[in-house]
């Protein structure tokens, strides 16, 4: 048997890794692939406020974009907690605040709501996100429904609540003027959290319009 000639200076065959038919390894670029391309929320921000002919139609479209957001999604799931723990206070105490025996009806009312809120918004958002027809993204008639009633229940809630700020007697359930401590509290922290919550909201809504306003030169 023949053997196969080899370099003097290095010992290896002439022909050895030079096959002209093996494959060539592939370049960086097409090992790695293009970069992945998105749009970013300031993109789609810039976007609406070019093809917004007035304020109002960009801070709708504002309003839209930022609900569409995978962290909207996030915080609407983590804010099932709080009206499932507002029905939970509101059963446990339910006979403990003769100053204002509504305000544990109010909890209890608003959060079997909001849950129910909550769930057909998860569920319009999941038949959404897995079909494009323009009649799955229309809003529920039931979810305005209940929009309108929250609102019209909070702002009842509002009334019980501060007018009866600050309870004289959280210890004597005998005495006048007794409301159980832990439901009062919760009830009155429950309705000021909303209204800090708008107020962020807000507050991000117009830094976002400036950003958009700034970048869209």
């Amino acid at each position: 048997m023949e053997k196969e000639p080899v370099d003097p200076s290095t010992g290896i065959p002439p022909n050895y890794g030079t096959d002209s038919t093996a494959a060539a390894p592939p370049s960086y670029d097409e090992a790695t692939g293009p970069p992945p391309s998105y749009t970013s929320i300031f993109g789609e921000i810039k976007d609406a406020r070019q093809g917004s002919s007035s304020v109002p139609e960009f801070l709708k479209k504002l309003v839209l974009i930022l609900v569409g957001t995978i962290g909207c999604t996030i915080a609407i799931g983590l804010f099932m907690a709080i009206p499932i723990a507002m029905i939970v206070i509101g059963a446990k105490y339910k006979n403990d605040c003769p100053l204002e025996d509504k305000i544990p009806i109010y909890l209890i009312v608003a959060g079997s709501v909001g849950v129910f809120r909550n769930l057909i918004s998860l569920g319009q958002r999941s038949r959404s996100s897995n079909n494009d027809d323009d009649s799955d993204k229309r809003r529920n008639p039931c979810s305005s429904v209940l929009d309108t009633f929250l609102f019209i229940w909070f702002i009842c809630g509002n009334v019980w609540i501060y007018r009866n700020y600050e309870p004289d007697n959280y210890t004597d359930p005998d005495a006048a003027g007794y409301c159980n401590k832990t439901l009062y509290l919760f009830a009155f922290w429950v309705t000021t959290a909303t209204y800090i919550m708008m107020g962020v909201l807000c507050c991000c809504i117009c830094c976002a319009a400036m950003c958009a306003a700034m970048f869209s030169d």
